[in-house]
Parts: structure tokens; C-alpha cells; sequence
């Protein structure tokens, strides 16, 4: 290994033990650690390692350099320009890379149809193109370790041939090989959705993308985490996505009228995703790997920019129980406050309800229009109402009357000259 090499070795791990343990340094630290010049230490400084570098009260730290392989820092120090981070990519060969690319660009296509508001057939659309995408991307895994990934015969010929081609595995054989015995929730997500996309790839049923959008959410994060592990984090397609714009949820009469239209179509659906959960472990149906479950909670600040992010995933880390602990208690807060908002006009009620009150109590038979005389004969409803007694709902345009108004009637409904008096009243 040559001199230039080495030092650049030396450089690159001297980097990232300083970024793993946070850890501030000098320029100097660099050029002992590697054996170069302090100017030549200076020179790669703003010209090589400016995107990880950070400075801070004359020193200095790092900051990501350790997502990036070793070979992604040397190829960038045998530039003659300055450092690219599409310089840092790792490469696998031409074919391997070719795969990679197409699992990602179609997972960015399927995002883009699934998040287009003026799109209808966006559940389908996007279950097909993330089916192209694992598929790419189990075939590059494969294609790395060198796992002949056709169909073939007992004796090692391939059994189909496409376009003179052997035929390479779809995404079931694919999951089937790359999970082997392991029923984890990844996997089921992916039988799922891939299952649902062959029955709904022909129907037109924009009632799903609500039914299913948990699981769809689920499948975009197993697949970045399935790429970073197995390729590493230089392909993370969080600098390519965003959080979508979501409207208020669609409300309950537009999905009755929805089902109504498609209720032939949705019930074969529903059905299907009835059977197939109900045959699922508890553990892998309550997994976010399966079906991803969120609440969006306002995160408020005290100056405009003491929020660094509008909204931000957290995810659940048994390593930090305490820290944990802090936003279960959050959710726990959002719960309390939702079950217990005030209910307009509670503890009210309508004048259907106080007869069947009244007769019930006293034996006797008292009528809607037994209480229309009751309330006139006793004033309860002049235009200023006694609040005791009744009060005007404004959304409704009618009385409304307290529990108080039912004990007084039962009291004068049991006096026989009282409730003689009631119906006779004009």
C-alpha cells in the first residue's frame, strides 16, 4: 500500500473515532495522526473535507463521516476536483449499481403517484411500482452475494426463459428466499400488500388508500431500512421525501357513499384483509413494521424558530426507557384531554325524552303533548327561559331541558289534580 493511501486510511479512521465519540479536535491532531504537513492538512481541509468538518471555537468535529465506507473517502481524495458526495457513493459493479438505482427511482415514483392529490387510482399505482422496487432491490442484494436468483430445473437449467433470458424470481420467491423461516413483520407486510396488489390491480377502489394507508406507510420505511442495511445509509431517501400534506380525514358519510358505489368490489377486499390479519401473531399486527400508526401532534415553541422541525418521527427505543416514558405520557395527555372535551348541551335533554321519564316514575301515561301543556301551564319557555327549568340551543333551534325540569313534573304528575290540569291547559 503506498504512502498516500495509507496516510488517507490513517485520516479517514482518525475521523471517524472522533464522530463516534463526539469529540473535538485540532488541525495539528490531524497532521500527527496521519503523517501529513499541517499545510497540506489545511489544503484538504477546505478543499476535500469541508462537507464533514465542522469548526467551532478553533476546533474542530465531525459529523457523518462514519455513514460513508472507507472506499467512498479515498475514491474522493483521488479526485482532481473538489470533493462531490456523489464522489462518496459506494459502488458494487455496474450491474449491482444499475438495480440499486432503479429500486430507488421507483420507489420515489410510487411516493410521488401515492402523495398527488388530483390522482384517484393512487393505492394500485403505488403498490405496483414498490413491487418493481423490492424486487430491484432483492435482485441487487443477490446479485452482490452471488445467488443464482432464476427459476430452475433439478439439474441447474433455467425452467423459463423470457426474451431468451432465464426468468429471475418475482417478489414472493424473492421475500421467500431473503426471509427464509423468519414470519417477521416485514415480511408480512410484504406478502400482504403484494397479495392485495394482484386483486386490486383491475378494480377501481379509492376507498383503500384510507383502509390500507398505515401498511403502505409501513412498506416505504421497511424498504429504506432494508437498502441501508444491506448497501448503506449514503442511499437514505429521507434527503429525497418529505412528510405529504395530509387534508382533514375524510368524513364518515363520504366513505358510506364510497362503499354504497363500490360495495360489491370493497366487500371482496375487505374480506381478504379480514382473513389474512386475522391469521397474523398479535406481536406482528401491532408492529409499526407492519402497519405504521402515528399520531401528528402539534409541537409547539416559544419563539418561531425554537421548533427545528414542523414534524418528526420518533421512533420507539426500548434502549431509552426514560426518554420513552416522556412522550407516552404526551399520548397519554392527548387521550385524557379527547375523552374528556365538554359535549354541547350535556346532561340535556329533548321532550321525547322527558316524557318516557316521567311515565316511567310515575306509572302514568305522559305524552309529547302532555309536555307541551306541562310547559305551558308552568311558564317554563317564556322568552327569557329559567335556567333550571330549560335553555335554548341555538344549532338547533329548539329548548332543551334539565334533569331538575324532570323531577319537578314527576312531582306534579303524582298530584291527581296537577295532572288532570296538564292536558286540559290551552
Amino acid at each position: 500500500m503506498s504512502r498516500v493511501y495509507d496516510r488517507i486510511i490513517k485520516a479517514y479512521q482518525f475521523f471517524c473515532a472522533a464522530d463516534k465519540s463526539k469529540r473535538c479536535f485540532t488541525l495539528e491532531e490531524i497532521s500527527t495522526a496521519t503523517g501529513w504537513t499541517l499545510q497540506t492538512v489545511q489544503a484538504y481541509r477546505s478543499k476535500k473535507w469541508y462537507w464533514f468538518l465542522q469548526e467551532e471555537h478553533d476546533a474542530f468535529y465531525c459529523e457523518g463521516i462514519c455513514e460513508y465506507p472507507e472506499k467512498s473517502f479515498i475514491r474522493i481524495h483521488t479526485q482532481r476536483t473538489d470533493a462531490d458526495t456523489r464522489n462518496l457513493r459506494p459502488r458494487f459493479g455496474l450491474k449491482i449499481d444499475d438495480l440499486i438505482d432503479k429500486a430507488r427511482e421507483s420507489v420515489l415514483l410510487a411516493v410521488q403517484a401515492y402523495n398527488n392529490p388530483l390522482a384517484a387510482f393512487r393505492t394500485p399505482a403505488y403498490l405496483v411500482l414498490m413491487n418493481i422496487a423490492f424486487t430491484a432491490l432483492f435482485h441487487a442484494i443477490f446479485e452482490r452475494d452471488r445467488v443464482e436468483y432464476y427459476y430452475k430445473k433439478p439439474d441447474g437449467t433455467a425452467s423459463r426463459i423470457i426474451d431468451g433470458e432465464p426468468a429471475s424470481w418475482e417478489l414472493t420467491a424473492c421475500a421467500d428466499y431473503y426471509y427464509r423461516n423468519a414470519n417477521t413483520p416485514e415480511r408480512a407486510n410484504l406478502r400482504f400488500l403484494t397479495e392485495l396488489r394482484n386483486k386490486i390491480e383491475h378494480r377501481f377502489l379509492p376507498i383503500l388508500d384510507i383502509t390500507i394507508a398505515g401498511q403502505c406507510q409501513a412498506m416505504l420505511f421497511n424498504f429504506e431500512d432494508l437498502l441501508k442495511k444491506e448497501f448503506g445509509s449514503f442511499f437514505d431517501l429521507g434527503q429525497s421525501l418529505a412528510l405529504s400534506l395530509q387534508f382533514t380525514e375524510i368524513a364518515t358519510h363520504q366513505r358510506d357513499v364510497i362503499r354504497r358505489l363500490q360495495s360489491k368490489e370493497y366487500d371482496l377486499i375487505r374480506k381478504y384483509i379480514e382473513s389474512y390479519q386475522s391469521d397474523l401473531p398479535q406481536e406482528v399486527l401491532q408492529s409499526q413494521k407492519y402497519s405504521f400508526r402515528v399520531f401528528l401532534i402539534p409541537r409547539l415553541g416559544n419563539h418561531a424558530t425554537s421548533s427545528d422541525a414542523a414534524i418528526e418521527f420518533v421512533h420507539y427505543d426500548s434502549t431509552k426507557p426514560e426518554e420513552m416514558k416522556h412522550y407516552e405520557k404526551q399520548v397519554a395527555m392527548i387521550k385524557d384531554r379527547v375523552v374528556h372535551v365538554q359535549v354541547a348541551n350535556q346532561g340535556k335533554l329533548k321532550p321525547s325524552t322527558v316524557s318516557k321519564r316521567v311515565s316511567e316514575c310515575t306509572g302514568k301515561t305522559f305524552t309529547v303533548s302532555d309536555h307541551t301543556c306541562a310547559w305551558k301551564l308552568y311558564k317554563v319557555r317564556p322568552r327569557e327561559p329559567k335556567p333550571e327549568g330549560c335553555q335554548y340551543d341555538e344549532a338547533h333551534r329548539d329548548f332543551v331541558y334539565t334533569e331538575r325540569w324532570v323531577q319537578f313534573l314527576i312531582e306534579k304528575v303524582s298530584d291527581p289534580q296537577e295532572f288532570d290540569a296538564i292536558p286540559n291547559f290551552v
